[in-house]
C-alpha cells in the first residue's frame, strides 16, 4: 500500500516500481522530513538533493522510514493557533516558524515585504509626480533622484528580495535571524509575558 505520493506507508517488501523527476523527489524526501518535524540545515539539505538523483525505489524508501519512523513516536500535544484578532507579530513568526521550513518562510517574509517597499517607493513616485513644473520650488534634480531612487528599491523594477535575510522575532524585535537556520522560537516563562 502506497500513500498519494507513491510512499510506501507499510512494510517495503518489494522494489517500489516507478520514475519520478529529480526535483519532485527532492520535493517528497523535503516535505517528508518536514512534516515529521525534523528541522533541516545547509548541509542536510545538499544531501537531500544528493538523494534525490537516486532512482526512486530508494527514495520511496527512505521517505516511507521517515514517514512510520515519525507515525510510531508520540504525537506532540497541539499546538495553540494564534488568534486571528489579536495575536502580536511575534506570535505569528513562532507560529510559523514552527509550521514552515525556513526557505518556505523567508519566501513569503519577501513576498510581504516586497509588497510593501513596492508601495513605498509609488507613494515615493507620487510625491514629486508633476512637481517638476516651470516656477516650482523643486528642481529637476530632485525629482529625477527621488523617481531614481524608487525604482532602485522597487522589487517590481528589480529590485529586492527584501527582506534579503529570515527576519525572527526573537532577535532585537523582528531582525535578520543569527541562528538560522537552527534558531528556534524562545519559550516565554509562564507569567513573564511582558
Amino acid at each position: 500500500m502506497s500513500t498519494d505520493n507513491g510512499i510506501p506507508a507499510g512494510l517495503v517488501e518489494t522494489r517500489p516500481s516507478g520514475f519520478v523527476e529529480s526535483g519532485e523527489q527532492s520535493a517528497v524526501l523535503r516535505d517528508t522530513l518536514v512534516a515529521a518535524g525534523v528541522e533541516l540545515g545547509g548541509y542536510e539539505r545538499q544531501v537531500i538533493e544528493w538523494l534525490s538523483r537516486w532512482e526512486w525505489a530508494t527514495v520511496a524508501t527512505v521517505a516511507s522510514w521517515v514517514a512510520r519512523a515519525a507515525a510510531a513516536r508520540e504525537l506532540a500535544p497541539a499546538v495553540a493557533l494564534p488568534s486571528r484578532f489579536q495575536a502580536t507579530p511575534a506570535e505569528v513568526d513562532q507560529h510559523l516558524r514552527r509550521i514552515l521550513a525556513e526557505d518556505t518562510y523567508l519566501r513569503y517574509q519577501q513576498a510581504i515585504g516586497g509588497m510593501a517597499v513596492t508601495e513605498a517607493a509609488k507613494d515615493a513616485r507620487d510625491r514629486v509626480d508633476g512637481a517638476d513644473i516651470p516656477g516650482s520650488p523643486v528642481s529637476s534634480d530632485y525629482v529625477k533622484g527621488h523617481l531614481d531612487g524608487a525604482d532602485y528599491i522597487d522589487p517590481a523594477k528589480d529590485g529586492g528580495p527584501y527582506p534579503s535575510e529570515l527576519q525572527c522575532s526573537q532577535h532585537d524585535g523582528f531582525g535578520p535571524c543569527p541562528g538560522a537556520p537552527g534558531c528556534t522560537p524562545r519559550e516565554t516563562p509562564k507569567g513573564d509575558e511582558s
